[in-house]
């Protein structure tokens, strides 16, 4: 198994401002746990950093996996003006050599969670074509989006495994809105993989499938 250093660290909240540790229930996730059920010897990308609640259950199932922190890059290769620094292109360079370092087709599924909502274009499509390159055909990706037009800063979650339909969010900080992500933005985002799944939810919080 393979799993990374976390490569940086969101700033700390006061406990005043701290959110409380969330937990959801996943059709998204569930219908991914029936892929990885499907079949055996998988390798799993997790994006949302080491953790052995995540290890376990995916290793359980008999799969590998191995761990990204893709908003800790973020973080370091961007700081605090987190939007505007990701338009400078030394910045924009120095996260794509950092982030989803695997050779091709390494993996046949991955949690990317909410780490993309967090990136703007160009940077957007240009990691999302490394994350297609790392991808095997037919391999299975989890996204979530934040789908509430009209709200300023959305939160920033790591994700861990409860069980099949289960996931705690635990906060670490958060962002200024800087784009919405509908369905048609996110099927054009896709238009290179071969479906697009989006699930119905309780909250503002749009899950999605990708089939490689």
């Amino acid at each position: 198994m393979r799993f990374s250093a976390v490569k940086g660290a969101p700033p700390k909240a006061s406990s005043k401002d701290q959110l409380p540790t969330l937990t959801r229930h996943s059709s998204g996730f569930d219908q991914f746990c029936g892929f990885l059920r499907a079949s055996e010897g998988l390798s799993i990308l997790d994006m949302s950093g080491a953790s052995q609640a995540n290890i376990t259950f995916i290793t359980d199932l008999g799969h590998r996996i191995s761990s990204d922190d893709i908003i800790g890059t973020m973080q370091q290769c961007f700081g605090s003006d987190f939007h505007e620094n990701q338009q400078a292109a030394s910045n924009a360079q120095r996260f794509i050599e950092q982030t989803l370092t695997f050779p091709d087709q390494s993996f046949n599924g991955a949690l990317i969670w909410d780490a993309l909502q967090f990136l703007v274009s160009p940077l957007l499509e240009d990691t999302v074509a490394q994350l297609l390159r790392v991808m095997r055909p037919g391999g299975a990706m989890l996204l979530f989006f934040n789908a509430d037009e009209k709200v300023a800063r959305i939160p920033l979650y790591n994700y861990r495994i409860q069980d099949q339909k289960t996931l705690l969010q635990i906060p670490r900080g958060g962002y200024q809105h800087a784009q919405y992500f509908n369905n048609r933005m996110l099927e054009r985002l896709f238009e290179r993989t071969s479906s697009v799944k989006f699930f119905l939810t309780r909250d503002h919080l749009r899950e999605v499938i990708v089939r490689r």
